[in-house]
């Protein structure tokens, strides 16, 4: 089927533009951006550099992806831009390409980025996100598959956001947040376990989830301690086994409760 681009819309030679997709009036498409089959391209959006949108993706009005990052050590270098396929992208988002030379700023597949989001430069957003309106996050955070992040939230760069955690609306994350967790007032609260049970998660592996968060957020160990921990006493499983790869990559630190208890 062949696309449908108004006459107003502004497209560089060089730009691919696949089937099927339709392109509004005012949309600005650079000559190194490539548009898969079946996506809409609304009014307004300026879509530059080396910027590839996947297949079914949905960019609504005025939104603005592949731009320069925002980076003082950026001076031209050749950077990407990968859009995965049947994403929505709300009004007026803003994602920003790598820094570094051949570096990606990358968003998965079926990934939600509601209005006004800001993705810096680098950032890494796995399958099946959802970020919520006027959301902020910095250059360098990665944020893990079905994670749900509320409106209004600012996180810092190079923060990680771990697997099916949930982070409350208006949180300030400056380090890292633990796979399978909820986040709420600049804290960790306990499991998302109503995002476990609608993954249909077993009940034993809930459990043990939820143990290990209590071991490593709320019960005051150190990292390493966590860790032994719940090596020791909790049983293994993929999911545990991701949750503790989480820990042991951290850089920034990892975001606790409200109120630890020193327990060594």
């Amino acid at each position: 089927m062949s696309s449908k681009i108004d006459p107003r819309a502004a497209i560089e030679e060089g730009a691919i533009i696949g089937n099927d997709v339709t392109i509004g009036p005012f949309a600005v498409i650079g000559k190194d951006v490539k548009i898969g089959d079946g996506c809409s391209i609304g009014p307004h959006v300026v879509l530059s550099g080396n910027t590839t949108i996947g297949k079914g993706t949905k960019i609504h009005c005025g939104a603005n992806i592949g731009d320069d990052p925002q980076d003082v050590h950026y001076f031209g270098q050749n950077s990407f831009t990968d859009i995965g396929e049947n994403c929505i992208i709300r009004e007026y988002v803003t994602i920003h390409r790598g820094v570094e030379e051949d570096s990606h700023t990358i968003v998965g597949n079926n990934v939600m980025l509601m209005a006004f989001v800001h993705l810096g430069h680098n950032c890494i957003i796995h399958d099946e996100v959802i970020i919520a309106n006027a959301t902020l996050l910095a250059g360098r955070v990665e944020v893990g598959r079905h994670a749900f992040i509320s409106g209004g939230t600012m996180v810092h760069q190079f923060v990680r956001i771990g697997d099916m955690a949930m982070v409350g609306g208006g949180s300030r994350v400056v380090q890292d947040v633990v796979p399978y967790s909820i986040l709420q007032a600049n804290a960790i609260q306990g499991i998302n376990a109503v995002g476990l049970r609608r993954a249909k998660w077993p009940l034993e592996t809930i459990n043990a989830v939820k143990e290990a968060i209590k071991i490593t957020c709320l019960e005051g160990y150190s990292r390493p301690n966590a860790m032994d921990k719940i090596r020791t006493e909790l049983p293994a499983s993929p999911e545990m086994e991701l949750f503790l790869q989480f820990l042991d990559g951290t850089k920034r630190g990892l975001t606790t409760g409200t109120a630890p208890q020193n327990l060594e």
